[in-house]
């Protein structure tokens, strides 16, 4: 009897992009039930990968963004020879995030083309306009690059699906929550930049719109998102500002989650809370600014995505190169709104 295959991923640091990852493991999990995965990722993203039941270990990934520090990295790789790997993808496009694949002597390495990684990955593919989507690209991966050739080649996969769990009364009493009333999560925050922030304005306009039909609105985020989510609460009408709770940094990842989880909706940036809503299920619209939907569209059957049509977009940059971000001024509030509702019928 032959011992079930060793797989070792290495992960992407952006957290949306883990969780398209997720449509990998469950694809290498479809073609061998009986395969094992471990992950070498960041530490702020253990709460998230404890909600993924295909992996195994995680590892962490101890470097900084931006770090390269060769010495540290060969010690991370001699340290990985112990799991005994029979593949490593990696998923990041640097460098050093294939190093640490060399030197872990693992001999199969799969990735695509990135940073000058010829010989490194031993097994790459370099046709990434194959597969115009990201998730596309990873779940390739658990194939022969022979027999899929491009997107057109893949069979279905599945989406990202975390597991939810109710968020503790007793926290949720804390943070000012009251699930009786219909919870519409703002997903206000984008960590890659100005480019995919929708106005607050916008924002406010949603949020009166749903409070004045008996909800409640949850500004949610991290800490940088604070003075994001301050800034909806205080364009909101004064006398709907009751129903409008702002928990921006006061939640880890797995309590956003489950936040997430008990909401009947949500409208979001492209973001990786995006992301998050997708994989919990939840009814979403959202919004597209400087990227694009062919790229990282929120993989859900229950999300519409409403999208510039500036000349200019996508840019995918992380400011405005004319000033103006007309690319998401030109998303107006009342169409998100009666996006809403049409997902909400």
């Amino acid at each position: 009897m032959t011992s079930p295959k060793k797989y070792l991923i290495i992960s992407p640091s952006w957290l949306g992009d883990l969780i398209m990852a997720q449509s990998l493991f469950k694809t290498l999990k479809h073609n061998e039930p009986d395969c094992i995965i471990d992950i070498y990722a960041p530490k702020y993203t253990m709460p998230i990968l404890d909600r993924m039941p295909e992996l195994n270990k995680k590892l962490i990934n101890p470097f900084e963004h931006g770090s390269f520090d060769l010495k540290r990295r060969y010690k991370e790789g001699v340290k990985l020879r112990s799991g005994h790997y029979d593949s490593v993808f990696v998923l990041p496009n640097s460098l050093k995030s294939a190093l640490i694949a060399l030197f872990a002597k693992i001999k199969d390495r799969r990735g695509f083309k990135g940073e000058s990684r010829y010989f490194i990955l031993n097994n790459m593919r370099n046709n990434k306009n194959d597969y115009p989507r990201m998730v596309e690209r990873y779940v390739a991966l658990a194939f022969d690059k022979d027999k899929v050739k491009s997107s057109k080649d893949l069979p279905k996969f599945d989406y990202p699906k975390l597991t939810l769990k109710p968020l503790d009364k007793n926290r949720a009493q804390e943070l000012g929550l009251d699930f009786s009333r219909k919870a519409l999560v703002l997903g206000c925050g984008a960590n890659y930049g100005p480019s995919k922030l929708w106005p607050v304005e916008y924002f406010a306009k949603v949020s009166n719109w749903w409070i004045e039909n008996g909800g409640m609105v949850i500004g949610i985020g991290s800490k940088k998102d604070i003075p994001t989510v301050k800034a909806i609460f205080d364009h909101v009408d004064s006398d709907k500002q009751t129903y409008f709770v702002d928990i921006a940094g006061k939640t880890n990842l797995t309590e956003a989650l489950d936040i997430v989880g008990q909401s009947t909706a949500a409208v979001c940036n492209d973001s990786g809370l995006m992301h998050t809503v997708a994989a919990a299920n939840i009814p979403q619209v959202c919004i597209f600014g400087s990227t694009s939907t062919k790229y990282t569209p929120p993989l859900s059957d229950i999300a519409i995505c409403v999208e510039s049509d500036e000349k200019c977009h996508p840019c995918f940059k992380r400011t405005c190169e004319h000033g103006t971000y007309a690319c998401l001024k030109g998303i107006k509030p009342e169409l998100v709104i009666e996006k809403l509702k049409e997902l909400l019928k």
